[in-house]
């Protein structure tokens, strides 16, 4: 019996859910871009001059989404690098 009720409770939040979507409803919080402040605040802390704390203070960052940003700018910086490689 209540088994039959999840399901149609998770129907009928699927079916509201696709509703939204196709109404361009966003879901989710915004998310954070990689800008100028931060790029300055990540070679601070990469120069040691600040720890990550500070870094994810000044910036107003949480910890899992600053280190997936530094994730992101050092795999840019990676990508940028080999194909600095293959044109030589």
């Amino acid at each position: 019996m209540a088994e039959q009720e999840r399901k149609k409770n998770r129907q009928r939040q699927a079916e509201g859910i696709e509703v939204a979507r196709t109404e361009g409803v966003t879901f989710g919080g915004y998310r954070k871009e990689i800008d100028d402040r931060f790029l300055r605040v990540y070679q601070e802390w990469k120069d040691g001059l600040i720890t990550a704390t500070e870094a994810m203070r000044q910036i107003d960052m949480k910890r899992t989404t600053f280190y997936r940003r530094v994730s992101e700018v050092e795999e840019q910086g990676n990508q940028e690098a080999q194909e600095a490689e293959t044109e030589v």
